[in-house]
């Protein structure tokens, strides 16, 4: 029993925690009548796509009648539910005591992906002129059309890679709380 208990606070917790599906949910809670998939669709402003993964995700959460209405299932119902009771008489300079210790930890994240990304950069800059000037050298036109290539890729990838850490952190963050909670809090549970 209790482990059953522990899966559905995993389940809600999960649907809860992702800011599209948790949008997703309070919309069909809106409409006591149901709501087609053309509403979901124009109030989340989503694409077809991301919705439709969204709501196979939220499977069990929501149903859907003979005239293809959405409507919140009862665990629906609790997950929005305690959505609401989160909110309800909260003062939010509460937040700042709480995120303390989480934004210490995503400042040091972002210090690593910074240093990260320099050392990296640094590197393949470094292997791209020495290649470049190889092919200055040896006046050799396949080595400088590699290095042109090489040169290409090394863009491409310091890009993505300037990108990711920019907007990563965060993941990288509740990724690592989620495994802490999820092999430390069962590990607690099992004691």
């Amino acid at each position: 029993m209790k482990n059953k208990e522990n899966e559905l606070d995993d389940i809600i917790i999960k649907a809860i925690g992702h800011n599209e599906r948790k949008n997703i949910l309070r919309i069909v809670g809106s409409y006591p009548e149901g709501v087609n998939y053309t509403g979901i669709l124009g109030e989340s402003g989503l694409s077809t796509g991301r919705l439709n993964y969204h709501l196979g995700e939220l499977e069990g959460f929501l149903t859907r009648d003979e005239d293809r209405l959405y409507r919140l299932s009862e665990i629906g119902n609790k997950a929005v539910a305690t959505i609401e009771f989160i909110k309800k008489d909260v003062d939010l300079n509460l937040l700042e005591s709480v995120n303390t210790k989480r934004s210490t930890r995503l400042k040091r994240i972002k210090r690593r992906l910074d240093i990260g990304f320099y050392v990296v950069s640094a590197i393949m800059i470094g292997v791209t002129g020495l290649t470049a000037y190889l092919a200055y050298l040896e006046s050799d036109q396949i080595l400088a059309g590699f290095t042109g290539v090489i040169g290409l890729f090394t863009i491409g990838i310091i890009y993505l890679t300037d990108r990711s850490r920019k907007n990563d952190p965060e993941r990288i963050l509740w990724v690592w709380e989620w495994l802490e909670w999820k092999l430390l809090g069962n590990y607690k549970n099992r004691n």
